[in-house]
């Protein structure tokens, strides 16, 4: 049997790498079906995800509640049970929810990978300076010159 850690073999037994990805979600933090998916090694198997944690028994202490639907939706119907349970078991936690969504920027959990992404691609650049706002124009910025029309 291998540790809680260990998402190797994700092949081998795709429901041990998932719970593995779910038990290191970190308290306060959320992330969702797809990406949870992606980090057991298993791109595009969202709905294996939802299946895996459906099958969870109720003293499992796996953190299901910290998966949530794609933009941070809580994916049971509103006003559920099972719905009215996450939303309670996030703010325990401390992850307040509007509307039956969790904001992904200030919440949600991406792992390595996507704190790299969130680095390289998401991060805001300063505004550009006085001069870089001037822009000088070019030839080929230009009108062409109208056609000189003939008399006649």
């Amino acid at each position: 049997m291998t540790s809680r850690g260990d998402t190797t073999g994700a092949a081998d037994d795709p429901a041990r790498a998932i719970l593995a990805v779910v038990r290191s979600i970190p308290r306060g933090r959320v992330s969702t079906y797809g990406l949870v998916a992606d980090r057991a090694g298993l791109p595009r198997r969202a709905r294996l995800v939802g299946r895996v944690l459906a099958g969870l028994s109720a003293g499992s202490g796996v953190p299901w509640h910290r998966v949530v639907a794609a933009g941070g939706r809580i994916a049971f119907p509103a006003g559920s049970r099972a719905h009215r349970e996450q939303r309670a078991r996030l703010a325990r936690e401390g992850v307040p929810t509007l509307r039956g969504r969790v904001d992904m920027d200030r919440n949600g959990w991406h792992g390595p990978a996507g704190d790299l992404d969130r680095l390289l691609w998401l991060v805001d650049h300063a505004p550009p300076t006085r001069r870089a706002a001037r822009r000088v124009p070019r030839a080929y910025d230009r009108e062409p010159p109208a056609a000189k029309r003939r008399s006649g």
